[in-house]
């Protein structure tokens, strides 16, 4: 049977329109998963597997790794802090700490995990302990918040930062008592793995820049010895997909009230958002689609136009749209497929003489050429949310009996393990890296099974054809993680209103580049994680921190076309009654689980 193993990489846009990155999502993720995944997949001889990448994400990378190439090569101290884009990374190069940055750094340099990130080093597990006491901090000197600061961002670093590269391993060995000079060693490392990691996706390092080589390659930051012995073997292969540039759920934007569609096929709770059409949500629609032809590049990365649509959230209007955007490739969840077929998915049925079970199938779009499959949700959540418990070698046997199970039954299966490939590693032991390389190797050397790429499942021959499809998402089939609630319907409303705004403005104004900047402005507001946050299973904090970084986008737009943003966007859209006491106990008390934290979500409940 053939597997396909996809994984996904994503974060919004942080960006205010001066180009300040509100949240540090992007480079703490980049530092750690995305330059981890494509190596773990590599060090792995016959391995194959999919990477998607949003080029909102790309677009960010890009802007750190060239605010940190011009911050690094600036002489004035003073205004190497200016530079840098990102506050949170501010402090490696400040040389004085007024109150305000130690309060700060005290607030926001435990933002790892607990028991995987904190705990596992003891300095800064020391370090940590004693922020927790307010007394403490009116005797501690600089030293204490610039070694808090330095690791802060080695507990970031990714397994193969960590492990191979000298000079990290070097400071983490040093463990207390960091320079001035370590904290700028650090930085410039940073970058220079930022600058790297963009190449393992086909990405120039900024825009601009030359294309990377379509095969990727070690860096030379590693341990010299791994590297001639990783040098030696053929390396294992990957296919990168991308999606829509600025993440939005398309159908929503094509069909405002697709999600009460489903919503009452379906008979779940949804109450309807107040509008009946989402201003010029085609044109937004197309331009993201197109978008995507930007960050085609080298082969075999791209060798067909292969897309996670955002969320995996599709419609009969969206899969018509990829069909004239000339999209070959696209999935959804299990829910979407078992909702527009009415039958149990999972279950095998008799199709020319032998069993087969729907869900393990290539589905092809009407008579277009688009070819759709659809994710194994409990195989893809178990990896999301158990096996972060397991010893890694016992998760991978486990993983890969439950698929020898599906190969008894139908032999021609392909199945589809799509999930997010950044926020689950945190949970496991060392980010993943036992866990991961275990199940590689049980991959390639497992004689039922056969890892594929996106473009070898494209070429396959057999395939189902859909003349059929309900509106939804991979999480629960349905689209309420993005409307039909009360949050979530008020960001649209406001989102709306603001668009409203701007088409009445464009049509007095003649200043095309003023035009541009608004638009742009726009695009990134219907992106789907500021809907994602709000509503009732979210943590309040999370919520609070998204939810200023989309009112904020709000607000740019307003402020771009010279008017005063209305008043009702200093309100917060958090309601924190809405936040359940199991909940905020578990934030309280800072034990982390990957479905507390919010970022990631079942397939089914």
């Amino acid at each position: 049977m053939n597997l396909i193993l996809w994984w996904h990489m994503h974060q919004p846009d942080y960006r205010t329109h001066e180009n300040e990155f509100m949240l540090p999502w992007v480079y703490l993720h980049a530092i750690k998963d995305y330059i981890d995944m494509p190596l773990n997949i590599m060090s792995v001889e016959g391995m194959k597997a999919n990477i998607n990448i949003t080029p909102v994400l790309i677009d960010q990378w890009q802007e750190y790794n060239l605010k940190l190439e011009l911050a690094l090569s600036e002489e004035d101290p003073m205004k190497v802090e200016n530079i840098l884009p990102d506050r949170f990374l501010k402090p490696l190069v400040v040389n004085t700490l007024t109150d305000e940055w130690r309060q700060w750094i005290v607030k926001y340099y435990k933002l790892a995990n607990k028991e995987r990130m904190i705990e596992r080093f003891e300095p800064y597990k020391q370090l940590v302990n004693i922020s927790l006491e307010d007394n403490n901090l009116h005797y501690l000197n600089d030293s204490y918040y610039f070694d808090l600061t330095v690791w802060f961002h080695l507990a970031w670093c990714g397994e193969w930062i960590k492990r191979y590269d000298p000079v990290i391993k070097q400071l983490i060995n040093k463990g207390h008592k960091y320079t001035y000079n370590d904290r700028i060693l650090l930085l410039r490392r940073i970058s220079k793995w930022l600058k790297y990691g963009l190449s393992l996706y086909g990405q120039p390092y900024i825009k601009g820049a030359e294309i990377p080589s379509w095969q990727p390659d070690y860096p030379d930051l590693i341990d010299k010895t791994l590297l001639v012995e990783l040098s030696k073997k053929k390396k294992g292969e990957y296919q990168v997909t991308l999606t829509p540039h600025y993440h939005p759920i398309i159908p929503l934007l094509l069909d405002i009230n697709a999600g009460s569609i489903i919503a009452q096929i379906t008979g779940i709770q949804y109450e309807p958002v107040e509008l009946n059409e989402y201003p010029e949500g085609l044109k937004s629609a197309k331009e993201n689609i197109k978008r995507i032809n930007n960050y085609w590049s080298a082969e075999p990365f791209f060798n067909i136009k292969a897309v996670w649509p955002s969320e995996g959230a599709i419609s009969a209007e969206t899969l018509n749209l990829f069909a004239e955007e000339k999209i070959d490739f696209c999935a959804s969840g299990e829910e979407v497929l078992s909702n527009s077929l009415g039958v149990d998915i999972h279950k095998p049925i008799s199709l020319e003489g032998r069993n087969v079970i729907p869900l393990y199938k290539i589905y092809k779009w009407k008579n277009s050429s688009i070819k759709l499959i659809f994710r194994d949700s409990e195989l893809s959540d178990i990896i999301g949310f158990t096996y972060s418990k397991w010893r890694g070698d016992d998760a991978a046997n486990n993983f890969v009996n439950k698929i020898k199970e599906i190969d008894k039954i139908d032999k021609n299966a392909i199945v589809s393990i799509i999930m997010d490939g950044e926020n689950a590693w945190e949970y496991y032991f060392e980010n993943g890296f036992y866990f991961l390389k275990d199940l590689y190797e049980l991959f390639v050397q497992t004689h039922e099974i056969n890892p594929i790429t996106l473009k070898d499942a494209f070429e396959t021959e057999e395939y189902l054809t859909l003349d059929n499809i309900y509106p939804g998402s991979w999480v629960q089939g349905n689209l309420q993680m993005w409307i039909g609630e009360q949050q979530k319907n008020l960001a649209w409303m406001l989102l709306a209103n603001a668009k409203q705004e701007f088409l009445k403005w464009k049509k007095q104004i003649k200043d095309e580049i003023k035009i541009k900047n608004v638009e742009e402005q726009i695009l990134k507001s219907e992106g789907s994680d500021w809907f994602w946050w709000l509503g009732e299973d979210n943590p309040l904090l999370s919520q609070s921190m998204m939810e200023k970084v989309f009112r904020q986008h709000l607000k740019s737009i307003y402020i771009l076309m010279d008017k005063k943003p209305p008043a009702i966007l200093d309100d917060t859209l958090v309601v924190t009654s809405t936040v359940t006491s199991a909940v905020t106990s578990k934030i309280a008390s800072n034990i982390n689980t990957a479905e507390i934290g919010g970022s990631m979500k079942r397939g089914k409940s």
